[in-house]
């Protein structure tokens, strides 16, 4: 019996190294807003992505596992938002927006490509003792990127970025990616990527995640966005951590212009 138990163990643990086909990224965001208006802003995200080939948990980070394999794969997310008001006038508002977005990445030797398209949906309730209205709206986002990858861990990439909804809210716009892995020596590494959208409205994120081994990172992120009359900046710190090669849990802390936010995630592989 004790030799069956202990084979057991050993098997459960050789298949936390195991490669992985699948993985779900959930994830819940609570932001605090310094204002007379906003009284409760929370997010709700839930992500799947299948690889079309098994990605292998090599000496590297864990969290990089598939962008350094090259691993193409196809992605499905939904997002959920809840904005609710302060009484003003003794009148209330609450906002419900929904969005679902779907894509692809495919990496050809050392070439690579992305595209993406998304639907959202939004719903603002106003209540007040005379009585309540709605208003919907409806709002397409679409991306598509073009890279390069001269060295397997560095990706540079150029396409579009836009989106198209209800009246005139509309706009297209380049967008870039840039991201590199690099290896720092004893087990550790460092993520370096960046973000940018160019168009009526300006939109550029950095970030950067030291891992002190495959399991752990800790990280920053800075964000600013241009509509050409005002500027909105957002810096967070983030970290991850691996307890296995199949489960994580992570969270990240964030600080703006008069607005705090804090997110909790976990991942899991298949």
């Amino acid at each position: 019996m004790k030799r069956t138990l202990l084979a057991l163990g050993l098997a459960a643990i050789a298949s936390s190294s195991f490669a992985y086909n699948a993985q779900l990224d959930g994830g819940f965001t609570y932001t605090d807003h310094d204002d007379n208006f906003t009284d409760t802003d929370n997010q709700f995200e839930l992500k799947g992505t299948f690889y079309f080939n098994p990605v292998a948990t090599k000496n590297a980070p864990l969290n990089e596992a598939a962008f350094l394999g090259h691993n193409s794969n196809a992605y499905l997310g939904y997002t959920y938002n809840y904005l609710e008001s302060k009484p003003i006038l003794a009148t209330k508002f609450e906002a419900d927006l929904h969005t679902i977005y779907g894509g692809i990445e495919y990496f050809v030797e050392q070439f690579y490509l992305n595209g993406e398209l998304g639907f959202g949906q939004s719903e603002i309730k106003a209540t007040s003792p005379v009585g309540s209205g709605t208003n919907d709206s409806d709002v397409t986002t679409y991306r598509a990127l073009a890279g390069y990858m001269p060295l397997s861990n560095l990706l540079l990439a150029a396409g579009i970025d836009g989106y198209q909804g209800d009246g005139d809210l509309e706009d297209n716009r380049f967008a870039v990616r840039a991201k590199y892995v690099a290896p720092m020596g004893q087990g550790q590494f460092l993520n370096v990527e960046a973000d940018g959208a160019f168009g009526d409205e300006d939109e550029v994120t950095i970030a950067a995640d030291y891992y002190f081994d495959q399991a752990f990172s800790l990280g920053a992120a800075y964000n600013i966005e241009d509509d050409g009359e005002d500027d909105v900046d957002f810096f967070s710190i983030r970290s991850k951590y691996f307890i296995n090669s199949n489960f994580a849990v992570g969270g990240e802390v964030g600080f703006g212009d008069d607005v705090q936010a804090f997110n909790i995630n976990a991942t899991y592989r298949f």
